[in-house]
């Protein structure tokens, strides 16, 4: 239940921003925890069905055995990663994960011209370390999660555990640990790519009105994620029809 396990304990986030917020005694900081507790529900929803379609596509939670289910070639010459099987849900996921991080362009919990600092106003030293720590630390998890789930994880493509294969059937045999190291190297250089592309987001693009981020989050994001899963329900139904 790996999906499932990581959900749960990202969302536990929501309490402490809320009870850090409410417990500064700050009219601005209980206004940022308000708004980073109804930010990170509104858009974990869409988050969490973009996931189900990835978990209905592979039939499994287990991110090892998604990863596994991404080995080899789409057509002999795409890798069966799975954002060709989901560009949309790639694309709520990416967007909801950057929300649920409190980064630019959705930092209105901690809109410095509206909130001073939001729900750690208050806070300093080591405390507010902390809480930046936190918000950094959830942008790699979604690096992370981007990386496992529609970018193959530690999958290269054409390298198999013996070596290289090319598609028009040469061989470049290879140690095991080369392999092993190759794929540790893909799987590292695929979330530090992902993590920059959130940086440059948020240095790209200007902050939200908060109606504009409820309006992204409920009316487009998540009626675009339900889409998904119907869409991905039928393929798969129909495809173990043909079975």
């Amino acid at each position: 239940v790996g999906i499932l396990y990581i959900l749960a304990m990202v969302s536990l986030g929501v309490y402490g921003i809320v009870l850090a917020g409410w417990s500064s005694n700050n009219r601005w900081a209980l206004l940022g925890g308000i708004r980073a507790s109804a930010q990170m529900i509104s858009y974990e929803i869409a988050m969490g069905l973009a996931l189900i379609g990835a978990v209905l596509t592979y039939g499994t939670m287990d991110l090892q055995e998604i990863t596994r289910a991404q080995s080899g070639m789409l057509f002999g010459m795409l890798p069966n990663w799975g954002i060709f099987y989901q560009p949309l849900a790639f694309l709520i996921f990416l967007t909801a994960g950057i929300a649920e991080s409190k980064r630019a362009p959705f930092d209105l919990p901690e809109a410095e011209p509206e909130l001073i600092s939001g729900y750690f106003t208050e806070y300093s030293g080591a405390k507010q370390a902390v809480f930046m720590l936190v918000d950094f630390l959830e942008s790699i998890i979604v690096a992370g999660l981007i990386t496992t789930l529609f970018f193959g994880g530690w999958q290269v493509p054409m390298l198999y555990r013996d070596g290289i294969h090319f598609p028009w059937g040469s061989v470049i045999p290879l140690p095991s640990l080369v392999v092993t190291l190759m794929q540790v190297g893909a799987f590292t250089g695929k979330v530090f790519f992902f993590c920059w592309l959130q940086i440059m987001i948020r240095w790209t693009l200007p902050r939200f009105r908060y109606d504009q981020l409820m309006i992204l989050g409920w009316k487009i994001l998540l009626p675009a994620a339900l889409l998904n899963v119907l869409i991905t329900a039928l393929a798969v139904l129909i495809s173990e029809s043909l079975k």
